[in-house]
């Protein structure tokens, strides 16, 4: 059986862009990379909490925690 995880809306990226943002003492012209960053973040939490559907691969979420 396959497990569905949604993607982040659009509001909870820029949430998390915004954090990364204040995070990184509010530097200007890193907006799309923030952007991505922070999607990147998000899902990887949506499939770490989905516990990864009984195991997968390791290598899947390899770096997810280096970033926080």
């Amino acid at each position: 059986m396959q497990h569905f995880i949604a993607d982040p809306t659009s509001d909870e990226i820029r949430q998390r862009a915004y954090e990364i943002w204040e995070r990184r003492h509010q530097p200007e012209g890193y907006e799309a990379e923030f952007w991505f960053q922070a999607e990147r973040e998000l899902k990887a939490e949506r499939l770490h909490e989905d516990g990864s559907n009984g195991g997968g691969d390791p290598k899947s979420g390899a770096g997810s925690d280096c970033a926080r």
